[in-house]
């Protein structure tokens, strides 16, 4: 019973225990969430906040006079000795080093056997018969694998200092610097072989010579001066990272900001640069005067981070230069892939036009072997032997606007992945007030503020809305012909009012990022009433019936329509009027009002098939039945001249002066007649001459007054006439 009685109290302690441990477990998770959220606010703090806050103190000329201090600790022998030692214990010790040795020696010996086959590769292009696309991707990875030799030594040499068992602190922050530089130093010596002479950049992208030469020019300056610089910057950071590598690693960094300041004028300049045969050619001229006022903050931009530097603030300074370089890399990328992009169209045009010449030429030598096979002969040679190179350079309008599509949207990726850390520093601009608005919320009015950063928004909206606006279409258009085969009418139908909802929505994202309601707009709606009413009304008339039309669809792109006493062809429906071009090539412009309210001719809208009539006449007392046989075989034998419906001749009328026949014939389209009637009467005019049927000519009857006798007189011509 004794026993039964202990065991019952110590179930009842185990019990109470075990409560209480469950209690001080909870309690115990209860505070971890909570340190694990004040961890993630105090993160969210800091990226808010830390590329603001000064990570030392301002640079001052008294920290000039420990610079031989810190340089000497730099170059200090016991150092450098040991990193020796690091690097001979991995080459004795360790078999990875012997693997990255050989494979390094090979790229080495390789490096002009590369080199030599992108230069060897240059004699095939440009030929129809012989040049392929696949020579720029071969061009393009030799390039990048010759460029890998030094860089991979300059990397394993870091990565063997890191990693050995005899590592100290000066040779781990030496491989660290030489690790980081390793990826600098292959992207200046890969781009730096793309634009070698008989390079990717001049035989296959077609680069201008002096804008190569100009790259070159730079690439070598800054693998000179700029990488060593960097160099110096990271490995007295990584030796020193409390000190900010001392006053050496400042200075290292403004040199470093100066080179790549000069090489962005150098490069960058909008007369002189390497963009001014595209800023200065026809593409380029709508942006040549928004680039002049951008020029000076994209120079700028590397010198401002050498004074934040200057100022203390070498956490910013190196965060934002690093992303600087990134971007500035990436676009690189971006137009060498886009020269690619332009290539390959190009080759594929190239291929199918001579193609296209090739069926030409053997339909002409198949006629001459019929007719004279001497002629053929010379005819065969000419063609086996001819492989001149076919200047069809240029690139359709879509396939531009594919490209430039592709690679504004793939820049804005890559902008987001570079700058995806440094945005939540942006939020610091939310505390920048520059005014304030009230709303209704609930029946209540609320005052919020507006700052920096709401402003910045609606420009980064705006500025979105005019990229899409500008390249969606283009996109659009093209998906809508492979994907779904619609005709251009109804691809234009679709782009444009695409393009008017991107407006609208863009419009509202910026009203709405700076605060904008619609109680406060309303007094602007009171307003365009009011000009409406008074002078507006056509405006407002003629983008109302452009929506129309486009949902209506009297008029399409590509009708031929008579619009008053013009004919042609639509080009163009725009928010207020509509562009006809005529047969001229001038072009009318008509308010889309015209096509609602007026009357119009289409002649292609529900079936572009077009008749025509040929009015002959012939003269009194010619075969008439000869005459409608010859006019129906001029009709079966223009290939323009459609089958169903059937041509049919007829006799007319007998004229005041000819016998009329009338030819009447179809067309598939609008724009084959006037080819097809000048056609037609140049066949008629032979076969009549031929049939010895003559056309008539105009017939008048000459009346004299015989009411006095008629004087008549006869002389010579050299004889004055008589008074």
């Amino acid at each position: 019973m004794d026993l039964a009685v202990d065991r019952k109290t110590l179930l009842a302690k185990a019990v109470d225990s075990d409560e209480t441990y469950l209690r001080r477990l909870g309690e115990l998770e209860t505070a971890q969430q909570r340190l694990l959220a004040m961890i993630e606010r105090f993160d969210a703090f800091l990226d808010v906040h830390l590329l603001w806050v000064r990570s030392a103190s301002p640079s001052q000329l008294r920290e000039l006079g420990a610079l031989p201090a810190d340089v000497w600790r730099m170059l200090s022998p016991r150092g450098w000795s040991g990193a020796a030692r690091a690097l001979l214990h991995q080459a004795r010790h360790s078999p990875v080093f012997v693997f990255i040795a050989i494979a390094l020696g090979a790229l080495l010996w390789g490096r002009s056997h590369l080199t030599g086959y992108v230069r060897a590769i240059r004699g095939k292009l440009g030929k129809p018969t012989t040049d392929r696309f696949g020579f720029s991707l071969q061009t393009l990875a030799a390039t990048l694998l010759a460029a890998a030799a030094w860089p991979l030594v300059m990397a394993a040499t870091g990565w063997q200092l890191k990693v050995s068992a005899l590592a100290t602190d000066f040779s781990d922050a030496l491989g660290g610097a030489l690790l980081v530089l390793a990826a600098q130093f292959y992207y200046l010596r890969a781009f730096r072989l793309i634009c070698m002479p008989d390079g990717l950049a001049v035989a296959h992208l077609r680069w201008p010579d002096s804008t190569v030469h100009r790259l070159r020019r730079e690439l070598d300056r800054l693998t000179w001066i700029a990488l060593p610089a960097a160099g110096v910057v990271l490995f007295a950071v990584y030796l020193d990272p409390l000190n900010a590598g001392w006053s050496v690693g400042r200075a290292a960094f403004i040199v470093l900001v100066v080179a790549l300041t000069f090489a962005f004028y150098r490069l960058l300049h909008p007369d002189s640069g390497a963009l001014s045969n595209f800023l200065h050619g026809k593409e380029g001229q709508v942006l040549l005067r928004l680039y002049r006022l951008f020029f000076p903050l994209l120079v700028a931009s590397p010198l401002a981070l050498g004074v934040l530097s200057i100022l203390g603030y070498l956490y910013t300074a190196g965060t934002l230069l690093e992303n600087l370089i990134e971007t500035a890399w990436m676009l690189v990328a971006l137009v060498v892939l886009a020269g690619l992009a332009q290539r390959w169209l190009q080759i594929t045009r190239r291929r199918l036009d001579y193609e296209a010449a090739m069926e030409r030429r053997s339909e002409k030598l198949d006629s001459k072997r019929a007719s004279d096979p001497r002629d053929a002969d010379d005819a065969a040679r000419a063609v086996g032997t001819d492989d001149a190179q076919v200047d069809l350079s240029a690139l359709s309008e879509t396939s531009r606007e594919l490209i430039n599509t592709a690679m504004v949207i793939s820049g804005l990726f890559g902008l987001w992945a570079i700058w995806s850390e440094v945005l939540p520093a942006l939020r610091a601009f939310d505390e920048v007030i520059l005014w304030h608005q009230t709303g209704i919320v609930d029946g209540e009015a609320k005052v919020d503020p507006v700052t920096l950063a709401d402003l910045g928004l609606a420009l980064f909206y705006g500025a979105v809305t005019v990229i899409l606006v500008k390249r969606l279409p283009a996109l659009v258009e093209i998906i809508l012909l492979h994907r779904f085969g619609l005709s251009a009418g109804s691809r234009y139908t679709f782009t444009t009012l695409t393009t008017y909802a991107v407006v609208m929505v863009g419009i509202l994202l910026v009203f709405n990022a700076i605060g904008a309601q619609w109680s406060q707009l309303q007094w602007l709606v009171a307003a365009l009433g009011v000009g409406i009413g008074f002078g507006l009304q056509e405006i407002v008339a003629n983008f109302i019936s452009g929506l129309i039309v486009l949902f209506e669809r009297p008029i399409r792109i590509g009708d031929v329509v008579t619009v008053g006493d013009t004919d042609g062809l639509v080009t163009k429906i725009r928010i207020r009027a509509t562009t006809i071009r005529n047969w001229d090539g001038k072009e009318l412009l008509v308010p889309n009002k015209e096509f609602i309210t007026g009357r119009l001719l289409n002649w292609s809208l529900s079936d572009q098939t077009t008749r025509i009539i040929l009015s002959v006449g012939i003269a009194y007392g010619s075969d008439v039945r000869l005459a409608r046989q010859l006019l129906e075989e001029a009709a079966a034998e223009n290939k323009d001249v459609l089958d169903d419906p059937p041509p049919s001749v007829i006799f007319d009328s007998f004229g005041d002066n000819s016998l009329v026949m009338l030819l009447r014939c179809f067309v598939g389209t609008a724009e084959l007649c006037y080819t097809t009637i000048s056609a037609l009467n140049e066949s008629v005019n032979e076969k009549f001459i031929a049939a010895g049927i003559s056309i008539a000519y105009p017939q008048r009857d000459l009346h004299l007054d015989t009411v006095r006798p008629l004087q008549v007189e006869l002389r010579r011509i050299d004889e004055k006439p008589s008074p």
